[in-house]
């Protein structure tokens, strides 16, 4: 086997052919459902770091937010702040952020118009999320 030109079927490598398969179909059901978002304003990773938020109401902090979203704490502050500006989460003296009522009422809205792009996005692809309960 050429080390520059990797086979794509290799018997060698499925776990990592089933790694590059899952982790594309995560990218295109991303795209898909930040496209339906953008009409109110929100990526998909904008309703997820809201979801993880609106979850706690005494607040996250950005230790807690950063490991939930898989991001450094630098990166959460920086990817809020937006969210902070526009007024669908607030940041308490000590770092908290905290949802609010507007944002709550964002997510209300987001959720069906993501429910339905995932929806959409499944039938599409042929994938029954039912089959995808073992991973989460």
């Amino acid at each position: 086997m050429n080390s520059e030109s990797p086979n794509q079927d290799s018997p060698d490598s499925p776990h990592l052919e089933d790694a590059l398969a899952l982790v594309s179909a995560a990218s295109s059901l991303d795209s898909a459902i930040s496209a339906a978002l953008s009409r109110v304003g929100l990526s998909f990773t904008d309703l997820r770091r809201l979801r993880l938020i609106g979850a706690r109401p005494q607040g996250l902090n950005r230790e807690d937010l950063a490991e939930a979203m898989g991001e450094t704490r630098s990166q959460t502050v920086r990817s809020s702040s937006p969210l902070v500006k526009l007024g669908w989460l607030s940041r308490a003296e000590s770092g908290e952020f905290s949802l609010t009522d507007s944002g709550r009422h964002l997510i209300d809205q987001a959720e069906g118009i993501a429910e339905k792009a995932a929806a959409r996005w499944f039938t599409a692809n042929g994938i029954d999320p039912a089959t995808l309960t073992r991973i989460r």
